[in-house]
């Protein structure tokens, strides 16, 4: 047996309370081991013999299990009924058995002749303000992402300097084309929004900025001129909320802008600003240059920014002034436009004490917030019930669009991908992911497709078809193009889509997202791979599983297929969507939900 694959931790996502009730533990194994036994319960739960105490544990076998590229992960959930568990497990491989306690591996020998059991695993209490919890209207929210600038120009009586003609469909998008996209356009926007099926909206940041992306930040406190007015920003969660839709602001506060009126006070006065420690500064006698765009202090390590942007200065979370300031603009947000939640920019560099007094903070001001973070790797440590609710599943995006992109990929090199995204984490983080598969950090998606909008299907199908929060980046509805930065973030063409140009699209996202809100098994973290004798290694281009529904009842199959030719159906259940299905069978670029309990 190779005991070098194990691992198991008695914390994080190997083991953690589901509810106050329920705990999940789970143990990484090599693909050699064949079968693996829970040992568990209350530390004092045994009788006294001669004086000695003897501990007596519960035994259940780990059936579920989800594999990896070189491992398998095991999953059994146990209810300690004192809130305690002790636990060690034992395993099978070819006949030889072995035990594994936080003491190290023992042999059956060796085993029998443990008498103290001080040395398991212990979870010592299911602490009920220790149980990550998540807002639940998140599990079947969703969104769709808008950057305002380029979404709608509704009626207003600003004109901001170098205002262009809205730009037409295929026409690319520059860093800094003005096209007086605000917040009025989103009002006017909103029964598209509705019929759409969408129940959230993330905007990236409105505040006063220089930029159209809006993130360096001049004042936190006042919505762009260019977007609108406060009183506007307060009439657009108002609306949205008769709609139905939630919102979501951008939070950058890991850096500011250049015109932040604590950096200028820091460029006046330098290190004798009353501001000087609100940033990361280790030279204050740091160049200036007109043209900001010319300097390089940040190269220079005079100073730390924003991914060596001198004009995004970082700014120092460690300081209680800073947190104090950011996290007084978070509770205005709330308080006085009603806002749902906060996305954080940059989420992995700021400190973690601002994130843990932020979500206090907001979770006072409103108890199903939903507090995300942009971080776009594994992001565990950010993930335990104290500070974010969710990050951007990057990781979930890169899955689904390698294998919809690159022909060398199979059905078994997207199970582990897949079982890896949703293995880093708790359950409750796993239903409330930000999912997206493209945004306005990223490459669009059907460009990244090479305009085939078939595997773009079958990418939103996928998507649609996995446990997290759902979202749609603004125009990926109709298959927007959009190269990498600054042209993902092209204009809406409504002008267009008024004129039925992507009605067949639109139809197939309308019956995609209800398909997503109404079906719980679509929403579920159970998730079965099949592999039928068309592809029983899964070393080709087709992938199938079912997923089932939370309670245990409805149950859906999934079929995509790119592996170049006609695959067989099976006729039996009802098909609820699909693209390229013909005499029953599933053509290449195709896919299928089928409901099949």
């Amino acid at each position: 047996m190779n005991l070098s694959a194990i691992y198991h931790q008695a914390f994080d996502a190997f083991c953690y309370p589901l509810d106050n009730d329920n705990l999940e533990i789970t143990i990484k194994t090599g693909k050699d081991v064949e079968r693996v036994f829970l040992h568990w319960a209350d530390p004092f739960n045994g009788e006294r013999h001669d004086g000695e105490f003897i501990w007596k544990s519960n035994c259940v076998e780990m059936t579920e299990r989800r594999e990896l590229q070189e491992h398998f992960l095991w999953s059994a959930t146990v209810t300690p009924p004192a809130k305690r568990c002790r636990y060690f497990f034992s395993m099978e491989s070819q006949g030889e058995t072995a035990y594994f306690l936080e003491t190290g591996f023992y042999t059956e020998e060796q085993f029998s002749r443990i008498r103290d059991f001080t040395g398991c695993f212990t979870f010592p209490w299911m602490n009920p303000a220790d149980v990550n919890r998540t807002p639940e209207w998140a599990e079947s929210a969703v969104f769709y992402q808008i950057f305002p600038s380029r979404f709608c120009r509704g009626k207003s009586s600003f004109q901001p300097e170098g205002l262009k003609p809205w730009g037409k469909y295929g026409e690319k998008a520059g860093w800094n084309d003005v096209y007086g996209g605000n917040l009025q356009g989103i009002i006017d926007r909103l029964d598209y929004l509705q019929s759409l099926g969408i129940t959230g909206i993330y905007m990236t940041p409105i505040n006063q900025a220089r930029s159209q992306h809006k993130y360096d930040t001049k004042d936190y406190l006042t919505v762009d001129e260019s977007f609108g007015t406060n009183e506007t920003l307060r009439e657009l969660v108002k609306k949205a909320h008769e709609h139905g839709i939630k919102i979501v602001l951008d939070g950058v506060f890991n850096h500011c802008g250049w015109d932040f009126f604590a950096w200028q006070d820091v460029l006046k006065n330098r290190q004798n600003s009353k501001y000087a420690s609100w940033f990361m500064i280790n030279d204050f006698n740091f160049e200036l240059h007109e043209d900001y765009w010319k300097m390089h202090n940040s190269w220079d390590k005079k100073y730390f920014s924003f991914a060596f942007a001198d004009f995004m200065p970082k700014l120092n979370t460690n300081n209680p002034e800073v947190r104090e300031y950011l996290i007084g603009v978070s509770e205005k947000w709330v308080r006085d436009y009603d806002i749902d939640g906060i996305r954080m920019d940059v989420a992995n560099e700021v400190s973690h004490l601002f994130v843990q007094e932020m979500r206090k903070a907001m979770l006072a001001l409103k108890k199903d917030f939903y507090f995300i973070g942009e971080i776009w790797h594994n992001a565990q440590p950010w993930l335990r019930g104290n500070e974010f609710d969710s990050v951007m599943n990057y990781p979930l995006q890169n899955a689904i669009l390698g294998f919809c992109e690159d022909i060398h990929t199979n059905a078994k090199d997207f199970e582990f991908a897949i079982n890896r995204c949703y293995s880093m984490y708790s359950r409750q983080t796993n239903r409330v992911l930000f999912n997206q598969m493209d945004s306005h950090d990223t490459m669009r998606m059907i460009t990244r497709f090479e305009s085939n909008a078939d595997r773009a299907k079958q990418a939103l199908a996928l998507l649609f078809s996995v446990p997290g929060t759902a979202c749609i980046y603004y125009g990926t509805e109709i298959l927007l193009e959009g190269g990498n930065d600054p042209d993902n973030r092209r204009c809406m063409p409504w002008k267009e889509i008024e004129a039925g140009r992507f009605d067949e699209m639109l139809s197939f996202m309308k019956k995609l997202i209800l398909l997503r809100k109404t079906h719980p098994a679509l929403r579920s973290s159970i998730i079965q791979f099949n592999y039928g004798n068309e592809n029983a290694d899964g070393k080709k281009r087709l992938i199938r599983y079912t997923k089932t529904a939370e309670d245990g009842g409805e149950k859906i199959e999934v079929t995509v297929n790119c592996s170049g030719k006609p695959v067989s159906i099976v006729n039996d259940g009802t098909v609820l969507l699909s693209k390229k299905l013909e005499n029953g069978k599933l053509l290449n670029d195709g896919f299928m939900y089928r409901l099949i309990q």
